[in-house]
Order: structure tokens, then sequence, then C-alpha cells
């Protein structure tokens, strides 16, 4: 399987902003975390990926939805709902929902947004939690808030879905 190379840049600039706007250091930000500042830092650099669990306070912290961090939306705040976790017990059910609703298999379903069929299945099933790069390409895939899936938001949300051209599709547009 082809793996396309996944950019959540914006998610950590994003957060990076907040923690300026909020005129905090990293060691200060991160103790509002919960987490270490050299965590912060390597996000900020690039190194790390922010997981869904650490979005999730940024986001009560900052008041700013998983929407708009993940670039979903430009609207900040949507009066979504403060969770104190994540569950993915009803993550993975509504993974399954979005799943089921576009008649797709765990197999057609992984290789549509470039990751494997047992991380599906654990997903669905809440054995693993989702990855935050995993849950952006869902929700830009199918058109669905993150909110909605991580149970910020009670109505389900639907965006216009996101078409990303492929390494091996870029050869043949630069042929014609």
């Amino acid at each position: 399987m082809e793996k396309e190379v996944r950019n959540l840049a914006d998610i950590e600039k994003k957060a990076f902003n907040i923690r300026l706007n909020m005129q905090l250091t990293q060691r200060e930000f991160a103790k509002l975390l919960g987490i270490s500042a050299s965590y912060v830092s390597n996000w900020e650099n690039g190194y790390n990926e922010i997981p869904v669990v650490l979005l999730n306070k940024i986001c009560n912290i900052a008041d700013v939805s998983f929407d708009y961090m993940m670039g979903l939306t430009k609207i900040v705040n949507k009066n979504v709902i403060k969770l104190d976790k994540i569950d993915k017990v009803f993550l993975g059910a509504k993974l399954k929902e979005i799943r089921k609703s576009n008649k797709y298999t765990q197999e057609k379903f992984a290789k549509r947004i470039n990751t494997h069929r047992f991380l599906i299945s654990d997903y669905e099933t809440g054995r693993k939690a989702i990855s935050t790069a995993d849950l952006k390409q869902i929700c830009e895939t199918f058109g669905y808030s993150a909110d909605y899936c991580v149970g910020k938001l009670k109505t389900c949300v639907r965006y216009d879905p996101i078409s990303k051209i492929k390494p091996k599709d870029i050869k043949e547009l630069v042929k014609a």
C-alpha cells in the first residue's frame, strides 16, 4: 500500500499560535496540558503530531473546535461541548457509522484513508486511540465534523469532502 505523506503542520501551527496568543511559555503551556515542555517543543518543531487526547485539552483551554484545529472550518469556536476526555468506544462507533453509511468494508475504508485494516478494527472497537492523522484524514475524505466524531457536537455536521491528489496521479497530470 502506497503511503501518502500527511501534513499535520497546520494543527501544530495553530497550537503554537494559541500558546503565543495566551502569552505562555512552552513550560507554562505544557503544565496546563499535563505534559513536558520538551513534548510541546517537539510538536512545535515538527517531530511529533499532537495526539487526539492533547488536542482535546488544547481545544478546551483555548475554547476552539476540533474542526477549526484540523482546518475543516475557519470558524474558531462553534459552541462545542468541552469533554474531559475522549471516549474511544464512542469515537469508534462514530467511525463505524461513517464507514457503514458509505458502504465500505474495513479493508476498503483503510485503503481510502491510507492506513491499515487492523487499525480501523482497533479504532472501531475502542481498543486503540485513533491517531490525529487518521481522524483528520477520515473527516476530510468523508466530509464529517471531527467535533461530531469525538462527541463535542450532538448533531452531525457535514463539510464538503476534500479531494487530495496522490503522488501517482501527479505524474499523470504532468504528462498531460
